[in-house]
C-alpha cells in the first residue's frame, strides 16, 4: 500500500484539476503559454525566487524548547526526526521540499511514519497526488486515489480562501504574469536564434526572374549567415545594393517587458525585494540605509509568514509544553557596534546575563578566560587616590602589589605654589 503512495509513474505532476475553478481555458494564459507548477520553474525568476526563500529558511538552525512549571521556556533535546526527517532527507533537503510545495502549489503534505507509537519520519508528498475532501465533516485525504488515515497526513496550507480545505496556489494566482514572462523568454529565444523580422533587403536596378532572386538570396545567406561569417565583406553585382532593416529590442519593448515581469513576480508573488534578485525597477526610489535593514525586511516580510507556518506544524508534533523555534538571529545580526549596544541594553534591563551574551558571540565563559595583564595606568591612579586619602605611599604601593619606588624630591610639574596637597 505504501508503495502505491509514492509511485511516481501513477501520479500527476501538476495540479491541473485543482485549478479548474479559476476560469480560463485550463492552464493557458492570454500570452498563449501553458503555466503549471513544473513549467513555471522554467522561468528563471520563479525558480530563483523559490530557491531564495526555500534555501534561506531551510538552512536556518531549528531549536526546541520546553516550558517549565515556572512558565519559563528552556532549550530541550531535539527529537531525531527534526534533524533527519526521513532516512533519505536531512532537515535542509526536507525543508526545501516542504517550502517549495507551499510556494508553488499552496500546500505541503507529509506522510507520518510511526514506530511503536513514536514519530520516526515525515515523508514529503507531491501535492499533485493528494486529494483533500470532507468525510463526516472531517478533513480527509486520498494519495494517488487511495484513502489514507487523516492522522498520518501532515498538511501545511498556505494562504486560503474562507471555507477552503487547501491553500491557494501562488503559481495559479500569478498565472498570467508568469505566462507573459514565459512568452517573453520564448520570443527572445526565437528572436536571437531565428529572427522575427527580415534582417535586410537586396535591391537590384532591374527586374529578375524568381530563380535569379532565389539564387541571389541563397548566395548571400551562404556567405554571410552565422556568427562565424558575420564579419565577411559583402559583394553584390549588377548594381544590387544591401539595405539592412533594424528593429531594436528596446523599440519592441522586449527588454522592458522582461524586466517588469520579473520584478512583478518577485515583489508581488514572492514578496521579495527585486533588488535582492538583481532586478532594477525603473522609477523606484526604494533604498536601504544599511545591510541590517535589508536583512530585517527579508526576514519580516519574505521569510516570516512561511517560518511561522512551519514552526506551528512542527510544534504540533511535540509533546504538550514543547515547541519549535527556527532561529533567525544569524540573519538579523547587525554591525558589531549595534549588537553590543543592544546587548548592553539587555543586560541593564535584566533580559540577558553576561554569560548569555558571551555565548551569542561565541566567546568562552569568563571562568575559562585567561586573566588580563594589570593596567599600570589604573594602578597608578589608585595609588594616587590612596595617598590623597591619607595613606602612606609605600603602603599604598604594597596594597596594590607594586614595589616601592624612590622619589627624586623634585616638585611635580602638575603641582603649583599654594595648591592643596
Amino acid at each position: 500500500m505504501l508503495a502505491s503512495f509514492f509511485d511516481r509513474d501513477a501520479r500527476p505532476q501538476d495540479l491541473l484539476t485543482e485549478w479548474g475553478n479559476w476560469g480560463g481555458a485550463g492552464n493557458d494564459t492570454s500570452a498563449g503559454m501553458s503555466v503549471t507548477t513544473s513549467s513555471s520553474m522554467q522561468l528563471l525568476t520563479v525558480y530563483g525566487c523559490n530557491r531564495f526563500i526555500a534555501d534561506g529558511i531551510s538552512t536556518l538552525p531549528i531549536d526546541t524548547f520546553k516550558v517549565g512549571s515556572d512558565g519559563v521556556a528552556a532549550e530541550s533535546a531535539k527529537p531525531a526526526w527534526i534533524e533527519q526527517p526521513t532516512p533519505d532527507l536531512n532537515r535542509v533537503a526536507w525543508g526545501g521540499q516542504v517550502i517549495t510545495s507551499m510556494l508553488t502549489a499552496g500546500d505541503s503534505f507529509c506522510y507520518r511514519v510511526y514506530n511503536r507509537g513514536a514519530l520516526q519520519a515525515m515523508i514529503p508528498l507531491d501535492p499533485g497526488t493528494v486529494d483533500v475532501f470532507r468525510k463526516a465533516s472531517r478533513k480527509s485525504y486520498r494519495v494517488n486515489g487511495i484513502e489514507v488515515d487523516p492522522g498520518l497526513i501532515l498538511h501545511i496550507p498556505g494562504v486560503m480562501f474562507p471555507g477552503a480545505d487547501r491553500g491557494m496556489s501562488p503559481v495559479e494566482a500569478a498565472r498570467q504574469s508568469i505566462g507573459i514572462g514565459m512568452a517573453a523568454k520564448d520570443f527572445g529565444g526565437k528572436f536571437f536564434g531565428q529572427g522575427t523580422t527580415l534582417s535586410g533587403v537586396i535591391e537590384v536596378p532591374t527586374e529578375q526572374t524568381p530563380s535569379q532572386t532565389r539564387d541571389m538570396a541563397r548566395a548571400w545567406a551562404k556567405k554571410h549567415g552565422g556568427t562565424a561569417k558575420s564579419n565577411l565583406p559583402g559583394v553584390l553585382q549588377g548594381g544590387a545594393t544591401w539595405k539592412p532593416i533594424q528593429l531594436s529590442n528596446e523599440q519592441s519593448q522586449f527588454l522592458e517587458t522582461q524586466g517588469f515581469t520579473a520584478a512583478e513576480i518577485a515583489s508581488q508573488m514572492f514578496l521579495i525585494d527585486p533588488a535582492e534578485m538583481g532586478l532594477a525597477v525603473a522609477g523606484s526610489s526604494l533604498t536601504y540605509a544599511n545591510l541590517t535593514e535589508r536583512n530585517e525586511r527579508r526576514v519580516q516580510v519574505t521569510f516570516l509568514p512561511w517560518i511561522i507556518r512551519l514552526e506551528l506544524a512542527l510544534s504540533a508534533e511535540l509533546p504538550d509544553g514543547e515547541f519549535v523555534k527556527i532561529n533567525t538571529d544569524g540573519l538579523l545580526r547587525g554591525s558589531t557596534a549595534t549588537r553590543w549596544a543592544t546587548y548592553k541594553i539587555g543586560v541593564d534591563l535584566g533580559a540577558y546575563e553576561v554569560a548569555e551574551v558571551r555565548a551569542l558571540e561565541d566567546l568562552p565563559p569568563l571562568s575559562d578566560k585567561p586573566p588580563s595583564p594589570p593596567d599600570l595606568v589604573k594602578q597608578i591612579e589608585a595609588v594616587g587616590q590612596l595617598i590623597r586619602a591619607g595613606f602612606e605611599p609605600d603602603a599604598a604601593l604594597a596594597f596594590l602589589g607594586l614595589p616601592p619606588i624612590a622619589h627624586t624630591g623634585l616638585v611635580p610639574v602638575t603641582v603649583t605654589e599654594g595648591a592643596t596637597p
